[in-house]
């Protein structure tokens, strides 16, 4: 509760209908006050018609005389302390329904700050782990291997596959076996090429097959690591789900929890506040009784 807020209230007073009533009698006690006042006047005031026999002529106003104008004083002092109590009544009133306010549109964020409670963040969605993060968590022995893997595959790869010099040059070999001769035609320029093997084409064979068996046994070691790889991936990916799913329910269950908290400090203190009576200041009290009497 605000400070300037604390000195209507107390243990002990009236309740807010009250105070509230009791202010409405005191309006009604200055309204009669101020009606006898209204008319105020220190002239008697006569009225007469030129010519008339009449001496004294008709009185159309009179105004106050002694025992009516020891009557002001009082009738003052009433007014002022009915507007005392009524001024106190309600600034009370008013207070207590600004603090009701207060703590109706006080929300969850400044009960946490006010609790010196830190409002759990909600984790973020993880990533999915790809295999190149796999690849990059790998150790200096297997990252290695793995560059030397694709390094082998790609240099073997890039001869013996179809179109690689290794065995576009082999297959000129066999079609050179199959013809030895060809010959281009140009009349009597006629060229006539002889293909003679320069290497044993067996051995070639030998070679071919033997880069090709390398091939296999490097490439089977390299898809077996690239198998793991993506593996790990999915694993690492399902597992940081799990741990991200897990975090969630964990924060949902904690701001549950302080939320919970919060709306029943919330419904306490409403309460607490609802249950405040207004200070009936002794400077008030004679007046707060005869208004009481005027209940009875």
């Amino acid at each position: 509760m605000e400070k300037v807020s604390e000195i209507f209230f107390s243990e002990h007073g009236l309740t807010s209908t009250s105070a509230s009533h009791l202010a409405d009698l005191a309006q009604e006690v200055i309204a009669g006050n101020e009606a006898k006042l209204k008319n105020m006047t220190f002239v008697t005031t006569k009225v007469d018609i030129v010519g008339s026999a009449s001496e004294s002529g008709k009185t159309i106003c009179v105004g106050y005389d002694e025992n009516m104008l020891a009557q002001v004083h009082p009738l003052l002092e009433d007014i002022a302390s009915m507007n005392a109590f009524c001024a106190w009544m309600r600034e009370a009133v008013k207070a207590k329904d600004k603090e009701l306010k207060r703590v109706a549109n006080f929300t969850f964020e400044e009960w946490c700050t006010l609790q010196g409670v830190e409002i759990p963040s909600s984790p973020s969605y993880p990533k999915e782990t790809t295999e190149t993060d796999i690849i990059a968590q790998m150790n200096i022995k297997e990252r290695n291997l793995y560059l030397h893997l694709e390094s082998v595959a790609a240099t073997i790869g890039k001869y013996i596959l179809l179109g690689g010099k290794f065995s576009s040059a082999r297959e000129e070999l066999q079609n050179g076996i199959m013809k030895p001769y060809s010959t281009d035609d140009n009349g009597k320029d006629t060229l006539i090429y002889a293909h003679v093997p320069s290497v044993d084409p067996q051995k070639v064979e030998d070679v071919f097959f033997e880069l090709q068996k390398w091939h296999r046994q490097n490439e089977r070691e390299l898809n077996k690591m690239k198998f793991a790889i993506k593996k790990q991936a999915e694993k690492q990916t399902l597992e940081n789900t799990h741990r991200f799913k897990q975090e969630l329910e964990s924060e949902k269950q904690c701001h549950m929890t302080l939320y919970t908290q919060y709306k029943e400090w919330q419904l306490k203190e409403q309460e607490r506040i609802s249950k405040l009576k207004i200070n009936v200041l002794e400077a008030l009290q004679e007046t707060y009784e005869r208004l009481s009497r005027l209940e009875e």
